[in-house]
């Protein structure tokens, strides 16, 4: 039996009286209003609901567009071949409305820690902290994840994931946006872990309800195009002791007993001119024999004949630790763990009581290649980028990392960035990890009072940024460079000692190269890329 919808009865019903009102009025205000209100009423009506806020950034970004500054003093080079690694301070917002330009469709795993509303200081909004008793606190909250998370939506590839960190206080409002976002239908799972396994033991807390786990939504971008996670092998017992043909192998005998009701007179044939022994008779068919020994996997060994069995032979029997969806603190280890290892990095204690452990990241990384760019928007203290720079020194792998923070109570400034630093360099008794970073700070170019010339002027000396952010390299301007000038480029393709130094070229939209210019590159093994339009296109033409 259909049950009867209430909801719907009582918005027909208005919507109806909206109508027979509105064939009345000829006030075009007043029927503008009036469609308003009916456009209120057919929105959606399941999902999550909340008073829409607009963040200062919001109104910044109206007369202003985001820039990046290469603080070029931060830079960090271990190998100049290795690809760079990218700190981005500013507000999170500014720096992913750039990577959107840079970076759409291209990050395989996002990994955030945002703030939790926690009411105690955890999360500002337009320079303030908002406080428990704030009557609008989800609100904002959700108004500042919505904004950000919708970009981060773009920025995944078709098969990436993102992984979501989160507390009980905005867990619930958090999957509802996260199901409007990315779709329901996306949604991987929900992982635990236990973020402490100390109690307080002091004052009414000590006789409640203590939280001993936090959650990480999981969402991809595509359910029909996610990649498979990869899982730890476990050891199964299956030995290769011995050496065969193709190489370490395990003989096994085909014979078995021919007594009683054992015996087959059919399953006695020669194999590779031997018969079973006295007694014995074969345990696989003839067919089975010859497309053995046509694949090496039969052997005389001591006058015997056996089979040999190789590790490709038993992929099907290999087992596998499974991606559980929970993660104990012996396993990743906890929050106070996180904080330890913090301190330990920068050689002091620095208060920061809300850091994520090493290893939880590192578990969650482990299910994806050892070639993924990964994006930490909440970067915080930099736990994400300590845990790929391990990842890659620890199975030579080729992960690539970009961070995010703002510099409130100078985190990026006195705790990120040193943090990686150090962890690049060495500290204390600790070697360092060789590793490139390029450390940007955001910055605006004015829309108003900026004739097109001179903006389209300001915003060439910003695209260099983006192609070293876009493609992780570092422009020298000697053995990568860049031209906007036509009459530039062809000095430098007439001076034949940069050419033998440069091996890669990035050239303006607006220079046509000329065939012996193409030619002259092409015999100097110098790779030509064409800088893309739309890094600044839309806010040129905005403006124009």
């Amino acid at each position: 039996m259909e049950t009867t919808n209430l909801s719907k009865i009582k918005r027909d019903k208005m919507l109806c009286t909206i109508a027979e009102i509105k064939k009345n009025i000829t006030d075009e205000e007043t029927l503008n209003n009036l469609a308003l209100i009916e456009n209120e009423l057919t929105k959606k009506k399941y999902g999550l609901i909340w008073e829409e806020h607009e963040e200062r950034v919001d109104k910044e970004l109206e007369t202003k567009i985001p820039t990046f500054e290469d603080v070029t003093d931060k830079e960090i080079i271990s190998n100049t071949s290795d690809k760079f690694n990218f700190l981005l301070e500013g507000d999170n917002l500014h720096s992913l409305y750039l990577l959107e330009k840079t970076h759409k469709g291209k990050i395989d795993v996002i990994y955030i820690d945002p703030p939790y509303n926690t009411g105690s200081k955890d999360f500002m909004y337009n320079d303030t902290y908002i406080d428990a008793d704030n009557e609008y606190k989800h609100s904002k909250w959700l108004s500042f994840m919505e904004k950000r998370l919708k970009i981060a939506h773009k920025i995944l590839k078709n098969d990436g994931y993102i992984f979501i960190s989160i507390n009980y206080i905005e867990q619930a409002q958090l999957k509802l946006l996260c199901d409007d976002i990315f779709g329901e239908n996306n949604l991987i799972g929900e992982i635990s872990w236990e973020s402490t396994t100390q109690p307080i033991n002091s004052g009414s807390a000590r006789f409640g309800l203590q939280q001993k786990t936090e959650w990480i939504l999981v969402y991809c971008k595509d359910i029909n195009k996610k990649r498979t996670f990869n899982l730890s092998e476990i050891d199964n017992g299956l030995k290769y002791p011995h050496q065969g043909k193709l190489g370490k192998c395990r003989f096994e005998i085909i014979e078995k007993s021919d007594a009683g009701s054992y015996k087959r007179n059919t399953m006695k044939f020669e194999i590779l001119g031997h018969l079973p022994r006295d007694g014995k008779r074969w345990q696989i068919g003839k067919a089975t024999a010859d497309e053995l020994i046509k694949n090496n996997r039969i052997e005389i060994v001591d006058g015997i004949v056996k089979k040999a069995v190789y590790p490709e032979d038993e992929t099907d029997k290999k087992s596998y630790a499974p991606f559980w969806s929970h993660f104990s603190a012996k396993e990743v280890g906890t929050a106070q763990i996180g904080k330890d290892e913090l301190n330990s990095v920068l050689m002091k204690a620095v208060g920061f009581d809300t850091v994520k452990p090493i290893n939880l990241i590192k578990e969650i990384l482990s299910h994806f290649d050892k070639n993924i760019t990964i994006l930490d928007f909440f970067a915080g203290s930099g736990s994400t980028g300590q845990a790929v720079i391990e990842m890659n020194n620890e199975d030579n792998g080729n992960r690539q990392y970009i961070l995010c923070t703002n510099d409130e109570n100078n985190i990026c400034s006195e705790i990120l960035y040193p943090r990686i630093y150090n962890v690049i360099n060495g500290y204390k008794s600790k070697k360092g990890i060789p590793s490139n970073l390029k450390y940007y700070k955001t910055s605006y170019i004015s829309k108003i009072n900026n004739d097109d010339e001179n903006l389209h002027e300001n915003l060439l000396t910003n695209i260099k940024n983006l192609i070293q952010l876009e493609n992780g390299i570092s422009i020298d301007d000697s053995t990568i460079k860049i031209y906007f000038d036509e009459n530039e480029l062809d000095n430098f393709s007439k001076d034949e000692n940069a050419l033998k130094i440069c091996n890669k070229l990035y050239v303006s939209s607006d220079i046509l190269l000329t065939s012996n210019q193409e030619k002259i590159f092409k015999n100097n093994n110098i790779e030509v890329y064409i800088i893309p339009e739309y890094y600044f296109k839309d806010e040129i033409m905005e403006v124009a």
